[in-house]
């Protein structure tokens, strides 16, 4: 693929460019990994130090910087990340366009299901009873859509996704390979020894414009509904447990995992690999840092850490002085040792197990 640079630079908002733009471009690429003919860009600071020996042909730049300039073209920009989304939204329409509408021989529809105007239905698709997709969809090969299911406008199911039985999918959502909405919540109560599944009739409604990662999952609610916010975005590999309610604009990283009834207040960032308990709040604008374990309410705009959460710099701290525990102990051993102090510490030992 080739662009012009001219044309690149007209997609920006208000650009202000130093240096030839009749060029062309053939791919995007890594400061340091950048060749003659490609266009990088700078979108955290952390790597300024790459620019000024970047051999790319032309570099964004936010209008803030004030490093030393590379021997190319530069473009600078509000927001260089988000410019460069613009360049990859005209190559994603060339590498993955737009299917026309259309039915596959194979897809199973039922008599019963409506199926909108301009709708594409990939190969060996199942579209259930009483189910509703929207105008201008598109369900790829092997997508499943449960009974009274609603699919909105615009919206895309990948590959392999699966929408189970009363579930609704908002306008303009993207639901990526293997994801599933609307698995059964995990709910067991212990009766006379055994463990018994308590039915898990409610649905997940999703609302527009939200988007679903790949393998995963949104459980359907115990009752009444699980409820993902308009513009929610959320990651692979992402569980989603019964009654949980995000509200809008809402980020949810890979590994994410939110357990039963939680709610989630406007804007709320979930770091990789959080885990949070059932039945708390999670204020509007409330950051929360990856690996992180969440066992109470967290107020609305704040930055927490760790297990349990600690606002992020107090928890920073308390890492560097945990690092430094042993130094410490002996210190204090030998300042115990001058003033004729004895004091022990024991450490119970597991003598069965050898621990």
């Amino acid at each position: 693929m080739e662009f012009k640079l001219e044309d690149i630079v007209a997609l920006f908002d208000k650009p202000e460019v130093d240096g030839p733009i009749d060029l062309t471009i053939e791919a995007i690429a890594a400061l340091d990994k950048a060749k003659p003919g490609e266009i990088s860009f700078l979108g955290n600071k952390k790597y300024s130090h790459l620019v000024p020996d970047t051999k790319a042909s032309a570099v964004l730049l936010p209008k803030n910087y004030s490093g030393k300039l590379p021997p190319c073209t530069v473009i600078k920009v509000e927001n260089p990340s988000a410019e460069l989304a613009k360049i990859c939204a005209k190559i994603e329409k060339i590498l993955l366009p737009k299917p026309e509408p259309s039915i596959h021989p194979t897809a199973v529809i039922d008599r019963e299901a409506k199926v909108g105007e301009n709708v594409f239905i990939g190969a060996n698709v199942v579209i259930c009873a009483n189910a509703t997709v929207g105008d201008g969809a598109i369900l790829y090969g092997n997508s499943y859509v449960g009974r009274n299911v609603k699919i909105g406008e615009d919206s895309v199911l990948m590959p392999n996704s699966v929408i189970m039985d009363n579930c609704e999918i908002g306008k303009r959502c993207r639901i990526q390979p293997g994801a599933v909405i609307g698995s059964d919540g995990y709910g067991y109560e212990f009766v006379n020894g055994v463990h018994v599944r308590v039915p898990q009739v409610g649905r997940v409604v999703l609302g527009d414009d939200v988007d679903v990662g790949a393998n995963t999952c949104l459980d359907r609610a115990r009752f009444d509904k699980t409820f993902i916010g308009k513009g929610t975005k959320i990651d692979n590999l992402v569980q989603v447990a019964h009654n949980v309610e995000t509200g809008q604009g809402c980020l949810l990283v890979s590994q994410v995992g939110i357990s039963g009834s939680t709610k989630l207040g406007n804007y709320c960032v979930l770091g990789g690999q959080v885990g949070v308990a059932g039945h708390i709040k999670i204020g509007d604008g409330a950051m929360i840092g990856g690996q992180s374990g969440v066992n109470g309410d967290i107020p609305p705009g704040s930055y927490m850490r760790g297990t349990p959460p600690r606002p992020y710099l107090k928890a920073h701290k308390i890492e560097i002085l945990i690092g430094h525990l042993e130094e410490l102990y002996a210190r204090v051993k030998e300042l115990e040792k001058k003033l004729g102090i004895e004091t022990k510490v024991f450490v119970k030992r597991d003598q069965k197990n050898g621990g």
